[in-house]
């Protein structure tokens, strides 16, 4: 692969210059015969995409120079001529080290044109954002180096973002004009919107709309978008596109989820998304890194789902589907099932299950409704197993997804989506409990059940803008640590014994399961064995904990009873925010809420 930036760093005595230094408290300044040199290569790009990805743009270059953290002399900028650029009179002592921050762009002259570059900790968009303008690109790094008499050094810069492409197959095939389309509107979930050159970090989100001509209606090219990106893994981006006949909508492709954008390198998306939304051929290019493609197929039968299943890979179902049998996906095989708006029918008590692989399921409908229980669960992360749904509506007469039994490692992601479900719609089980890192992360998703959230085991949970209900506990958390932010956890009782009840476990201990106390939210463990003896901790930010009961009032909103061991008690903080419809009860001793003892 060919470098996209070389900075040549050269100090000291150089050829054809004349070295003059000065003592500087027993070290040597060296001064003007100091040189940076920048090269820019016309062609970096690995594949032609019309005339992106090649740097051609960039015309000028800034470059800061930092010791112990602070700024060291003057910023300079210079012009890119001759796709090099040369910054002398660095006036540097010998013996230290400095930081050599650079960021080159296309300005106007010198000024900032496309980017804000007056603080290069946040650097951000300037200009109107709009896809297929290669003024985009751009390239940075920071090195670090040690100053000696003399030395010379090569910086290899790369870009902050990742490039995307996206083609259309099916141009040819539309025979009405009216209906072939001349634009394209593409509409991004979130972006990244900041980035920092002295730490190569990026931060913001905001979401980002656009209408653009079609780049090439011969070859089918639509766009071409630099997207910030995180250096060490693939970002998930999700987005929209719709097709425009000079203002008029001819349709929206919205199967753009999970897309993967990484710094430095190509995503390109292809398929028929005027036609037929489907079909999507997904690969990432790299300039340097290598080379990673993932195909999505199309596919129509049980057996070709459970092909990819056992060889790994990503499929798009063309129709409607039933599922006779176990899946599992493991050997750290990937597995993507892209539903595209079909149910997914899994029949008797099958399972879907990861262990030590990846599963992700999206866009469409899966029903369990012969599972053999209510507690049976359907979608279960495995050791250093991985699970992720995302836009998806399910429904099961059992439970819908939780990590399995001794798991570790283990991972679970609900997004955009909606459990319709049994017992519990996420649970873990305490029987065999798990020792380290399991995480649940739920966004975006509506979960009704029994107790939807029924959380007893030493995990950590992450919950942002969801809805939950339930008819005996909206969230129970016997054990673990939930992050709770901008949701409503809802308990809606459905029978007239609500003041009997509220005082069913007054000389009982807590049993199995959902066997507690019911209320909205319910926290800790009573109990005399040595089942569930784990701390309890819950963050709740901006949030409703709500019970509706007959009579009113009779039920809490959140109880909490606390194991007595040093170490297991129960710990709640909830902002200002937050909003208790129905009392809160501490039934005992080693409870702190707002880190007030109770």
């Amino acid at each position: 692969m060919k470098k996209l930036l070389f900075v040549s760093l050269c100090l000291g005595l150089l050829a054809g210059l004349t070295s003059c230094q000065k003592e500087v408290g027993g070290t040597q300044e060296i001064n003007a015969t100091s040189t940076l040199t920048v090269t820019i290569p016309q062609d970096i790009a690995t594949r032609a995409v019309a005339d992106y990805g090649k740097g051609a743009q960039v015309n000028r270059c800034i470059l800061e120079i930092y010791h112990d953290g602070k700024l060291y002399g003057e910023r300079q900028v210079q012009p890119v001529s001759g796709n090099q650029v040369t910054f002398s009179d660095l006036r540097l002592v010998t013996s230290k080290t400095y930081d050599f921050v650079l960021w080159a762009d296309c300005g106007d002259n010198l000024a900032d044109n496309y980017y804000n570059t007056s603080d290069l900790n946040a650097v951000t968009v300037k200009k109107t954002y709009t896809g297929n303008d290669d003024g985009f690109d751009a390239f940075y790094k920071k090195a670090t180096f040690q100053v000696t008499s003399a030395f010379s050094e090569n910086i290899t810069l790369q870009r902050p973002f990742g490039q995307l492409v996206v083609k259309t197959n099916d141009l040819a095939a539309i025979q009405h004009d009216k209906l072939k389309p001349t634009d394209v509107q593409v509409s991004f979930t979130a972006v990244p919107t900041t980035f920092n050159v002295l730490t190569g970090e990026v931060s913001g989100s905001e979401a980002l709309t656009y209408t653009v001509g079609i780049e090439d209606k011969t070859t089918g090219e639509l766009t071409v978008d630099y997207i910030l990106a995180t250096p060490a893994q693939a970002d998930l981006v999700d987005f929209s596109m719709t097709f425009l006949n000079n203002g008029a909508t001819i349709t929206t492709n919205e199967n753009f989820r999970n897309v993967p954008i990484r710094r430095n390198y190509r995503t390109n998306v292809s398929g028929n998304l005027v036609t037929k939304q489907g079909e999507l051929n997904v690969s990432i290019d790299a300039d340097m890194e290598g080379e990673h493609d993932v195909e999505i197929v199309e596919i129509a039968t049980e057996a070709e789902l459970l092909n990819v299943v056992q060889n790994g890979g990503a499929v798009l179902l063309a129709n409607d589907l039933e599922l006779n049998q176990m899946v599992v996906v493991s050997n750290q095989k990937e597995v993507k099932i892209d539903l595209n708006g079909k149910t997914l029918t899994v029949v008797g008590s099958q399972e879907m299950n990861t262990e030590n692989g990846s599963l992700v399921i999206e866009n469409g409908h899966i029903v369990a409704k012969a599972m053999q229980s209510s507690t049976h669960s359907l979608l279960n992360a495995g050791e250093q197993g991985s699970l992720m749904i995302d836009n998806v509506v399910l429904e099961t007469n059992g439970t819908g997804i939780g990590p399995s039994t001794s798991t570790n490692g283990g991972q679970i992601v609900v997004k955009n989506s909606t459990f319709n479900c049994g017992a519990y719609a996420v649970a873990t089980n305490a029987s065999s409990p798990v020792s380290q890192d399991v995480n649940i992360v739920l966004e975006k998703s509506t979960f009704t059940a029994n107790t939807p959230l029924c959380i007893n085991i030493p995990c950590t949970v992450t919950m942002d803008e969801c809805t939950v209900e339930g008819t005996t506990q909206g969230m129970m958390l016997r054990g673990g640590t939930a992050y709770i932010s901008n949701s409503h956890l809802l308990l809606n009782y459905p029978d007239n014994d609500a003041e009997d009840i509220a005082h069913y476990f007054d000389a009982r201990t807590w049993g199995s399961g959902n066997m507690v106390n019911i209320s909205a939210l319910t926290v800790g463990n009573k109990g005399n064995g040595t089942a569930y003896q784990y701390p309890s901790y819950v963050d709740l930010k901006n949030t409703v904990v709500e019970t509706q009961c007959t009579p009113e009032g009779a039920l809490p909103a959140m109880y909490a009873w606390a194991n007595q061991a040093e170490g297991m008690g129960v710990t709640i903080l909830y902002d200002d925010q937050c909003e208790f419809k129905g009392d809160c009860i501490y039934g005992s001793s080693n409870i702190t809420v707002n880190g007030i003892a109770q």
